[in-house]
Parts: C-alpha cells; sequence; structure tokens
C-alpha cells in the first residue's frame, strides 16, 4: 500500500501589521532587511534610535507659513488649548475664526459639561477601596481630557499637575483625587489664591511633608520647593528663607482619618504653630504661610519663572526674553492673573510662528486623549488606556518626582514610540466613535493639518490603495505618523 501523501496543514493567515502589535524589528527595521512592504517601516525610515529622533526633530521645522490657514491656526488651537480635535469639532471651531475660538476656550465656563459629567463613573474617595481607587481616578480624568466641552479646564489641570506636583508614591489616590479638583477649580485664576490653597492641600502636605512640619521641629521641604520650583528659583532665596518660611507654615494638619494617606481634610492648630518673630527676605513679622505666598508671588523672578512654562507649555521652549518680560509685566499688571496670562499666549503672534508649529512632542496624556476622543472607549476602556500610558513614560497622579515629567523629545525613545503606535493599533481595532475620514486627504486634513512630509503621504496612499474600505486601519496608520506624535 502506497504511503499516504503528506499533508501539511495551511498556516493560519497572518494578521496584517496594522491589526496586531508591531514589534521594534518592524519599525526600526531598513530597507534591505524588506520592511518596506511593512507601512511601519515606510513611515518610519531609519535603522537606529538616533535617526527616528532626528526625524521627529526634523518635521518640527518643516513646514513654513503652515499657520498662514485659519483652519490650520484653528487646529494648532486646539492641540495646545486642549487635546485635539475631531472633524466636527474642527468645523464647529473653524467656523467661529480664530479670534471666537479663542475666546471661547478661554471663557469655558460659559460652557456647559453636563452632557461629560453625566458619562463620568461616581468616585466617592471616602467609601472606595484604596487599589481600585487609582484606577479609577486615572480613568475618569482620562476620560475629561477626551470627551470635555472644556478643553482647556483639563489642559490647565494637567499643567497644574506638572508643576505643583504631588504623587500616589507618597500621598494617597482620595487626597489625588481632591487635588485634582482644587487644580480644575483654580485653573485660571489668580497664582497666589491657588499656591495659598495647595499649601494646605493634604496631597501636597503628605507629599512634601508639610504634615510633620511642627512649632520646634520645622520640616523644610515645602518651603524649600516651594522657592525652588515654584515661585522663584533656585539664586532667588537663602538657606535662612528657607528655615524661616517652614516655621511661617508650621499649624497645619491632617484629621478625618487614622492613616494620613486616606484623610482629605486639613485644619489648623494653633498650639502647633510657631508665633515667633520670622525674618523671611528682609523683612520681620509674625508670618503664616499665607504671608509666605503673598511675598513670593509678586517678585519679578516668579513672574517671569511662571510665565516661561505657561509659554513653553503652550507654544515653544526656551522662549525669548522679550517674550517672557512681556509675559511676567501681563502677571503683575493683572495681579497675578494666570488667565490673562495664558490669553495673552494664545493672542500672540509668537504662539502662530514657524517656530511653534510642531514644536513640541504630545506627552502620552495627550496623545493618548487625543487618540479615544478619535476612536472613542468606555469607562473600562479609559481605565485601561491610562495603565497603557504607563510604559510611554506618563502614569498618572504618579510623576516621577517633585520637579513632575520631562518633555520633548525625552518622551520618545524605541520602547515609547512602539508602545504610542501599539496603543493606536488597540485603540483602532476597538474603534468606538465615527472614523474620522473617508480618504488619506480627510484623515491627514483632520490628524496633522495635511501637512505631511512625501514619504508619510506615500506610505498612507499605498496602504489605502491596498486595503480600500479599511478606515480602521487607515486611521492606524494616521495614528502612527511622525507627524501625529507632535503638537
Amino acid at each position: 500500500m502506497d504511503d499516504a501523501p503528506v499533508v501539511t496543514p495551511a498556516a493560519p493567515p497572518r494578521k496584517p501589521i496594522w491589526k496586531r502589535p508591531v514589534s521594534r524589528r518592524a519599525v526600526l527595521a531598513t530597507g534591505a532587511a524588506g520592511a518596506a512592504a511593512t507601512a511601519l517601516a515606510v513611515l518610519w525610515k531609519g535603522n537606529d534610535l538616533s535617526q527616528i529622533l532626528d526625524h521627529v526633530r526634523d518635521l518640527t521645522h518643516g513646514y513654513q507659513g503652515a499657520l498662514s490657514s485659519e483652519r490650520a491656526r484653528i487646529a494648532h488651537l486646539l492641540r495646545r488649548a486642549g487635546f485635539g480635535a475631531t472633524e466636527a469639532e474642527l468645523d464647529r471651531y473653524a467656523a467661529m475664526g480664530t479670534t471666537a475660538a479663542t475666546q471661547s476656550l478661554l471663557s469655558y465656563q460659559q460652557t456647559s459639561n453636563a452632557a461629560l459629567e453625566a458619562q463620568l463613573p461616581t468616585i466617592d474617595p471616602a467609601n472606595a477601596n484604596n487599589a481600585r481607587l487609582v484606577g479609577a481616578i486615572q480613568g475618569w480624568w482620562l476620560q475629561r481630557m477626551a470627551q470635555t466641552e472644556r478643553p482647556l479646564e483639563e489642559k490647565m489641570t494637567l499643567f497644574w499637575h506638572g508643576l505643583l506636583t504631588s504623587g500616589l508614591d507618597k500621598a494617597g489616590p482620595a487626597q489625588l483625587f481632591t487635588q485634582n479638583q482644587l487644580f480644575r477649580t483654580t485653573a485660571l485664576g489668580n497664582f497666589d489664591d491657588l499656591l495659598k490653597a495647595v499649601s494646605k492641600d493634604p496631597a501636597m502636605m503628605v507629599y512634601l511633608d508639610t504634615e510633620t512640619n511642627r512649632k520646634g521641629k520645622p520640616n523644610e521641604n515645602y518651603a524649600r520647593e516651594l522657592m525652588e520650583l515654584f515661585t522663584t528659583g533656585i539664586g532667588h532665596y537663602t538657606e535662612d528663607d528657607v528655615r524661616e518660611s517652614a516655621r511661617a507654615f508650621t499649624g497645619w494638619t491632617l484629621s478625618g482619618a487614622k492613616q494620613l494617606r486616606y484623610t482629605t481634610q486639613s485644619l489648623f492648630v494653633p498650639r502647633l504653630y510657631d508665633a515667633g518673630q520670622k525674618t523671611f527676605m528682609g523683612k520681620t513679622g509674625n508670618f503664616t504661610g499665607d504671608d509666605i505666598v503673598e511675598m513670593l508671588v509678586p517678585l519679578r523672578a516668579t513672574a517671569e519663572r511662571l510665565s516661561a512654562r505657561l509659554f513653553t507649555f503652550f507654544a515653544y521652549g526656551n522662549p525669548e526674553a522679550e517674550i517672557v518680560h512681556h509675559l511676567a509685566d501681563t502677571f503683575q499688571n493683572s495681579r497675578y492673573n494666570v488667565g490673562a496670562v495664558v490669553r495673552e499666549i494664545f493672542t500672540m503672534d509668537a504662539f502662530y510662528s514657524d517656530k511653534a508649529y510642531r514644536a513640541l512632542v504630545k506627552s502620552p496624556a495627550e496623545l493618548v486623549a487625543q487618540t479615544l476622543k478619535l476612536t472613542g472607549a468606555d469607562a473600562k476602556g479609559f481605565m485601561a488606556a491610562a495603565n497603557a500610558m504607563a510604559p510611554m513614560g506618563q502614569v498618572l497622579f504618579y510623576p516621577p518626582n517633585v520637579a513632575g515629567w520631562p518633555s520633548g523629545s525625552s518622551w520618545i525613545n524605541s520602547s515609547t514610540l512602539l508602545t504610542r503606535i501599539n496603543f493606536a493599533n488597540a485603540a483602532t481595532r476597538r474603534v468606538a466613535a465615527p472614523l474620522p475620514a473617508q480618504s488619506v486627504d480627510q484623515l491627514t486634513a483632520t490628524l496633522v493639518d495635511g501637512n505631511v512630509t512625501t514619504n508619510t503621504r506615500e506610505g498612507l496612499q499605498a496602504f489605502a490603495a491596498a486595503h480600500p474600505g479599511d478606515q480602521a486601519g487607515l486611521l492606524f496608520m494616521g495614528l502612527a505618523t511622525p507627524e501625529f506624535q507632535l503638537n
């Protein structure tokens, strides 16, 4: 009897690159390795990390006059003042014009957020398991970023979280949730009011040890960071100023729970306060913490440092001295109103200059929020997305240290880039929102103002031609472009 022929079972069809996680090799491979056949290798040419980073940096200066179009200006504004826009949102703001759109974004308290508030999961810090609460508040905030009708409110909350930092390594999730609400309600208010409030905020008190600051045993941590990071910066105070201001912040403590990480209430206890005379920056008196804040906020060094931080966050790094001086004047003339400075930034020529266009790399929070704005998610999806941010280098409510997160090109390396692309892949496979485009031109117009390199456009067109009708795949490709990594 003849041997039966050996039948080799057919291998299961392999998912195309846009439907499966992307390996580092696929992204970094050269044409010699055959990676030209994969869409991502077309979008990200280069055989080592330095070439990828150079490519991202080069793209920030490659589009002279890109912001001459009002629609491009509106899209730029929405990326900086919020978390990007869907095509419908872009249409709506573009119909207003740049001036009216800017006013609408700044006057966000006049815009109802009722629809979002109705969709958000209920957070009850007092009755929640601490471990579960971490994921819940991270997802809750990410959902706010993606779905808010008041994007600047959330963008400023993110700014303050990165400047007046507290983190889960010391403070508890209920405390961070309470602090997050404080930042939201005071986002564009007076800086002195915000600093006075955050000095008594339980998360900050635990994070920088104000809670242990007692008469006779002053803890200098908060007093030092208040000057070094939050106001004047190094070089504008002495060690004696640190010691004396620490005495001024005595008297405040926490109550309402047996463990400090669980309490969300602070109170003043007179017997813990050092009522003696204190000398701070050449002035002597029975100063309280509020008095210290009132002496630090008006200083020119504070005005210039905060103005530079705000401009860098919204426009580009290393702002020119004349810009910083102008914004510092605005800050001081408005009696320390942050909203006045932000308004001035959004109306400056520099904000819409070639130098500002794509000058920033999206932080993980910005990238994930904009992606979910385009693809949609439910409450569990937002929690999962917040968790996925960790390997991108940013965990909400858990900055690496009191100086906050780094920025710029530090967000992009071989590992974080792959995580970003894999996240886009996962988000588009679970897309729950109307897809933003029917064609490459529509897609790039919505995502990146239609301004892409020849290499990117050819890669997207090749994909569209090879896979007609696969709009989810095309959206993934758009989210995976180098251009989309930039803000």
